[in-house]
């Protein structure tokens, strides 16, 4: 059931003389405005920005992350079929966050973004420092 906007009939009479409108029944009441956070995730797939988005929050959350000597030597890679690439500044910390440090870095990861997002990471040396 559509609920019908209060309305004065008379002015309803008027309104449709002046701006020639046919219809004798006036507009049904607007729909109810969606607060921003509802609306927002599905502009941005539209638009073709969601994933640009989730990596721009993933670099900002960075250091939080991983910890601050951590995001010295590390930073996140392109998100490819839910793989996370990470590039390590250096072979001698690749090695160690190979052996030690990539079950506790991804376990992190999805705990912020979910693991239905990132399914792994795959650790390589940065291709910028090189």
């Amino acid at each position: 059931m559509v609920k019908r906007r209060k309305f004065n009939h008379g002015s309803w009479e008027v309104q449709r003389e002046r701006h020639h409108i046919l219809s004798k029944m006036p507009p049904s009441a607007d729909p109810p405005a969606s607060p921003v956070g509802d609306v927002l995730p599905s502009l941005l797939r539209q638009l073709g920005l969601e994933e640009r988005v989730w990596h721009q929050a993933l670099l900002n959350e960075w250091p939080a992350l991983v910890g601050e000597q951590l995001s010295r030597q590390t930073r996140p890679g392109q998100l490819d079929h839910k793989v996370l690439s990470i590039y390590v500044s250096h072979p001698a910390w690749l090695s160690e966050l190979s052996r030690y440090g990539q079950k506790q870095l991804l376990e992190n990861l999805q705990k912020r973004f979910g693991a239905d997002r990132i399914k792994s990471i795959r650790l390589q040396l940065d291709p910028g420092k090189a």
